[in-house]
């Protein structure tokens, strides 16, 4: 990626401007200095602003080649990025859309010259090339490129030219810190910040893939239509859907001209291009999957290329307004036909009215719909199968005949989702629309079942997996915009009559550093998750045979992260006090998803019974077999329980919750078969209260061992590795807290010691840690235009930031509203 254009279209471009890699040629009597800062030398002219235009590469040239000029005549001349961007098409640059600096380069050596910005002036649009000889302002004979890792190049281009850093650098350099409290706050950390997000973020295999991330939201906001819109919250219902449609539509479109065609990227390009806001989400994140993994070759062809270039939109249409998570009692009907090789599809009851997948209402053309399949040959159901169904007309949008489609009631959440209903009277579908990669219905209507049924539910596992990203990344926001907020904020007042950082109030620490410590938990688990599942998908009989693991583990992963992530968005929200009450907070919007995604996806109470289960008939298969072929997610209940020691290290905070979960999961196991050997729904009911306990217990205890991995991999980084156990033993101390009674009443922990963490060890942690908390969350790379926070902007300019969103109110269009001017002298005296 250079100067926002995709570097895989531009290789033909760069062979075109003779491209040359090299390093300057080294001076044996070059004389380098320690420093060398080229604004003090008057060589740079000030920071130019692209405002909504794709034009960066330009000014990344033109500011090389001002600084060079200045070295070469001793005269600093602001050259015509509007030169380069109306005149360079032909080297392949776009304008306004984006380029390359070295064909930027290549135009100007042929050229004999740009012209200076004073006699063509920066418009920030594309228009006819206005260039005029006499107004030249400079030139270039040639150009070369540093080769990439050659820190000795470098540094003598450093010493003998201005020289523009065009690698894509971290979100938190993005803007300058205006704000002097949060630049101290900056310059007393003790780690390297780039050093800490490459090393949670970076590297072969990671999920977040940072440098790649970076890239991606850069040509995601190198776009004019960012900035043209008032903030969400301001608009109108029907200015909001139409802002995300048209916003969405164009994402689709710059995605495919810069030819972002992976599944993730391109996720990413749409979350930030749509403000979190795109209306396909549900069809890129659960139906895309569904129509890859569960359709035959032949369907596969047909279908993928459509839905993956937007020309078939789907919703997931699973939920009934009577059943969500129980799916096996889902009501809505596929009937073969076999006169006519068809489905006959039908909501035969009120209740089995498909009722909230999202883009439903007004949005897609098609839906995945999850049906109970009849055919000729079976007096009782098939089972639940999955069909493509389109409801919508493709040329006028209009609903087909036999479909009544809509919006749901205003809710709390997801406002953009368009989450509607659906209801079918007699819809025929052709029946090579029923998805049959495992299970097929032939001609004459005979139902063929191939495959093990649990592979059904594939796409739901990868859509709770990726809900559980999506949860984490919320979490990491809001400790991001808190903290921020909390490193500038002015409160009260200590004894010499100084107002004191809220960040510096011990209670304020208590708030926010058991929230910071449990997002770097989530962060590290998800990843250790993820890789994971990614591993079982690519052999299906592994795959098979480890589901009934990662079922329980996404499952409670999923109510884990979104329980707990609710409660403590609202924790950043009340430690930002009034301000955190705004929309523009930031943290209002955050709050509402997290609160959202404890039903998404699965009730968080159903999934953790869910990993209960598993728990209970592994603990069963230890005793019975002595841990043979245990998974490793739970190889700890075949260990011994740990010994109470005075000190503890990180390994034996693993091993004192291991043994909490071990205990109490036996303890439940000897509960259910004394009421009997085999339990019934009901027994298991009767207990659930204490069961989802557990589930939590075990999903505690593979967070804690997943932290400490990830600590012992960061040794060959002592000053991150320090920081990373700083937070590993808050993390471990907070939670330890929360759930005291266990450790005392299995006598794993005394109540002295639990007070000794609570009151010594745990505020020890807080100020080991207080001079790196702004550095922790600048680490999560957050680029402003993703946090839409007020109070969370890098640069720290909070109140001017506030100040500029309210100003932006529409009501405040009016000096004086017309309902108002009942409220004129007089007029309350008259009633």
């Amino acid at each position: 990626m250079l100067g926002g254009l995709n570097m895989t279209s531009a290789s033909s471009l760069l062979s075109k401007s003779n491209r040359r890699t090299q390093h300057p040629p080294a001076h044996a009597s070059l004389n380098l200095s320690a420093a060398v800062d080229w604004r003090k030398s008057d060589a740079v002219t000030p920071a130019g602003s692209q405002q909504q235009c794709g034009s960066c590469y330009a000014f990344m040239a033109l500011g090389t080649l001002e600084g060079q000029h200045f070295i070469k005549t001793g005269k600093l001349i602001p050259l015509s990025v509007q030169n380069i961007l109306d005149c360079s098409g032909k080297y392949g640059n776009m304008g306004y859309n984006g380029g390359l600096m070295d064909a930027s380069f290549q135009y100007i050596k042929d050229n004999k010259g740009v012209d200076a910005d004073a006699s063509y002036p920066y418009e920030a649009v594309d228009g006819k090339c206005r260039f005029k000889r006499e107004n030249v302002a400079a030139t270039d004979t040639g150009f070369i490129d540093i080769e990439k890792g050659n820190e000795t190049a470098l540094t003598i281009a450093i010493a003998t030219t201005t020289v523009e850093n065009n690698e894509p650098k971290p979100h938190y350099q993005i803007s300058d810190t205006k704000n002097d409290h949060l630049l101290t706050e900056r310059q007393s950390a003790t780690f390297n910040v780039e050093e800490l997000t490459q090393f949670m973020f970076g590297g072969p295999g990671n999920y977040f893939e940072i440098n790649t991330r970076r890239q991606i939201i850069r040509l995601a906001l190198d776009h004019p239509i960012h900035g043209t819109h008032l903030p969400f919250e301001y608009l109108t219902a029907d200015e909001y859907y139409s802002l995300t449609i048209r916003k969405s539509l164009l994402a689709i479109q710059e995605a495919k001209r810069l030819n972002i065609t992976n599944n993730k990227h391109r996720g990413w390009f749409f979350d930030i291009f749509v403000n979190n806001r795109f209306v396909f989400f549900i069809h890129t994140i659960m139906s895309l999957h569904s129509l890859e993994t569960m359709t035959t070759e032949e369907q596969k062809r047909q279908f993928l290329p459509l839905a993956q270039s937007f020309h078939i939109t789907t919703a997931y249409a699973q939920t009934e307004l009577g059943h969500g998570t129980d799916v096996q009692r889902l009501e809505t009907e596929a009937v073969f036909d076999p006169t006519t090789d068809s489905f006959i599809l039908n909501t035969p009851t009120l209740t089995s009215t498909k009722f909230w997948p999202g883009g439903l209402g007004r949005t897609v053309n098609h839906v995945l719909l999850m049906a109970q399949l009849y055919t000729p040959d079976r007096n009782h159901p098939c089972g639940l199968q999955m069909f493509l169904v389109q409801i919508r007309d493709l040329k006028t949008h209009e609903p087909l005949p036999g479909v009544e489609t809509g919006v749901i009631g205003v809710h709390f959440a997801h406002t953009f989702g368009d989450n509607g209903y659906l209801r079918l009277k007699n819809v025929r579908i052709p029946r090579t629309q029923m998805l049959m990669k495992f299970d097929q219905v032939d001609e004459q209507g005979k139902f063929h079942n191939q495959s093990d049924a649990r592979l059904l539910y594939g796409t739901l596992l990868h859509a709770r997996i990726y809900l559980c990203e999506s949860v984490t990344v919320a979490l990491a926001q809001a400790i991001t915009i808190a903290m921020r907020y909390s490193a500038v904020r002015f409160q009260g007042q200590n004894s010499n009559g100084n107002e004191i950082r809220i960040l510096d109030y011990p209670l304020q620490q208590a708030k926010l550093i058991p929230c910071l410590s449990v997002t770097y938990a989530f962060v590290i688990t998800f990843m250790k998750l993820d890789n994971y599942f990614n591993e079982l998908k690519t052999n299906e009989e592994i795959y098979l045979e480890q589901l009934p693991e990662i079922h329980a583990l996404s499952s409670g992963f999923k109510a884990y992260t979104t329980l707990i992530s609710e409660r403590m968005a609202q924790v950043c929200r009340i430690a930002c006090g009034g301000h955190g009450f705004l929309v523009g907070s930031g943290l209002v919007g955050i709050r509402n998803f997290l609160d959202a995604g404890c039903t998404a996806e699965g009730d968080n109470v159903v999934l953790l019974q869910e990993t209960t289960r598993y728990l209970l008939k592994v603990m069963q298969e230890v005793e019975e077999n002595n841990g043979k072929h245990i998974d490793s997610s739970v190889a700890y209940l075949s260990l011994p329980l740990w010994s109470s020691r005075t000190t503890m290290n990180l390994d034996d905070y693993c091993r004192v919750f291991e043994s909490r979960s071990q205990l109490l999961i036996k303890e439940a196991c000897n509960t259910m078969l004394e009421l009997s050997s085999s339990p019934s729904s009901d027994e298991f009911l009767s207990n659930s209260i204490q069961l989802v306990h557990i589930a939590n217990a075990h999903m505690e205890t593979y967070l804690m061992r997943a932290f400490y991995e990830q600590v012992n991999k960061a040794s060959q980084h002592p000053s991150i590795s320090s920081i990373l156990e700083q937070l590993f033993y808050v993390f471990a101390i907070h939670t330890l807290r929360n759930e005291s009674a266990d450790f005392i009443r299995f006598k794993l922990l005394s109540a002295d010691q639990i007070y000794e963490l609570e009151t010594r060890t745990l505020p020890d942690m807080y100020s080991q840690l207080r001079p790196n908390l702004v550095a922790l969350v600048d680490a999560f790379d957050f680029h402003d235009h993703e946090l839409d926070s007020c109070l969370g902007r890098y640069d720290g300019q909070v109140y001017e930031a506030l100040m500029e969103r309210a100003r932006l109110n529409p009501t405040n269009g009016h000096k004086v509203h017309p309902a108002s001017l009942s409220l004129k002298q007089g007029t309350l005296s008259t009633l």
